[in-house]
């Protein structure tokens, strides 16, 4: 007497299915990883930036100081921005204080299937106080 089975082949199907769950977990838990340390990156980037500017006497100086290290310091984190914007507002006067935001677009192109967007836009935001005895102006 033989035994007839209809579940022939289903262990390849359950195994695939299983494989490809397993790379969607994966990839989202990725994605998470990278935006969570995207978005600190970003905010330390501000953070140095506003630093950078608060040493400076003229805005222009500011603002240019305040790129520089902003897009130096993503950089150096590994951070490719598709688009770096820093913004310098304040006065540059003792005891005042210059703020200054980031804004950088990171692609997330390689994690779509997770669910993720292609990019998203992070923003950081910081403020220095204008050292009293160096004074800025």
């Amino acid at each position: 007497m033989t035994i007839r089975r209809d579940d022939a082949g289903t262990a390849a199907v359950e195994g695939g299915l299983a494989v490809t769950a397993l790379l969607l977990v994966g990839m989202f838990i990725i994605g998470a990883l990278r935006l969570t340390n995207s978005t600190s990156d970003v905010r330390a980037a501000a953070r140095a930036a506003a630093r950078a500017a608060a040493a400076e006497y003229d805005p222009a100086s500011a603002t240019d100081a305040a790129q520089a290290v902003a897009a130096g310091a993503l950089a150096d984190r590994g951070v490719a921005c598709r688009n770096l914007r820093v913004a310098v507002d304040g006065v540059l006067t003792a005891g005042s204080t210059v703020v200054v935001d980031v804004t950088c677009t990171v692609g997330l192109g390689d994690v779509t299937v997770a669910g993720f967007p292609g990019s998203r836009t992070l923003t950081g935001r910081a403020a220095e106080l204008i050292d009293l005895v160096r004074g800025g102006n």
